[in-house]
């Protein structure tokens, strides 16, 4: 059964409030949309049985379907579950589908964007290049983590060579030409980036296993300093 993955919609570009402001004001928002892999199941039972097996891509497609009640009773809890094995089992469509419930709220996950970055990541090294747009939106909204431009252009550079959204990395290049330091520092990242995913294993980007019902407190970003 094939899985269709939700938009995730962050908020556009917004001017820091550092010394050295971003320029331009209301860019365009970014916006990323995938669909997950599954497909070939000739029924219920099947999925069951081959989820029942431990196989990765049976437990991200029986995961997703009881967390959409997809002609079955919905089962939020028992769905996040089955997509935790299959993401620690190294499905990257799995750790895709944890990270955008994780920033959402949604399918009785806890929002807790800070622990969905580590799943985009974990995603990206598996292969799903949307979850580097995605990095690459969060760090430029400041969703989960600090608000960094630099880091925001080396994920989107690094979605962009993986064949999605290129005009996102163009706009944001515009946006930052009054600072080259960024630029470059954003195109250091990106080949640091790529060392790093192809080095790495999907796996080692997780975060500890915790409950997914529940914002995991360690992974929270620092509070600002206060001026």
């Amino acid at each position: 059964m094939k899985t269709f993955l939700p938009a995730l919609l962050l908020a556009s570009l917004a001017a820091t409030a550092a010394p050295a402001a971003a320029p331009g004001d209301a860019p365009p928002k970014l916006v990323s949309r995938t669909g997950g892999g599954g497909g070939g199941w000739a029924d219920l039972a099947e999925l069951e049985a081959a989820a029942a097996k431990g196989t990765p891509r049976a437990l991200a497609d029986l995961g997703e379907v009881l967390v959409r009640g997809d002609a079955v009773p919905k089962d939020e809890a028992r769905g996040l579950a089955l997509l935790e094995r299959a993401a620690r089992a190294g499905h990257g469509g799995a750790a895709f589908r944890l990270a955008m419930l994780l920033s959402q709220g949604e399918g009785g996950a806890a929002k807790d964007p800070a622990r969905a970055l580590a799943y985009f990541k974990a995603a990206a090294a598996g292969g799903e290049a949307e979850a580097c747009f995605n990095l690459g939106a969060a760090h430029a909204n400041g969703a989960g983590t600090r608000r960094n431009y630099a880091e925001a252009l080396a994920w989107l550079i690094t979605a962009r060579e993986r064949g999605v959204h290129a005009d996102a990395e163009t706009r944001l290049r515009e946006r930052l030409q009054a600072q080259p330091r960024w630029i470059e520092t954003g195109e250091r990242r990106a080949r640091e980036i790529n060392a790093e995913l192809k080095e790495r294993a999907l796996t080692d980007f997780l975060p500890p296993p915790a409950p997914l019902d529940r914002v995991f407190e360690p992974l929270r970003p620092p509070a600002a300093k206060a001026p």
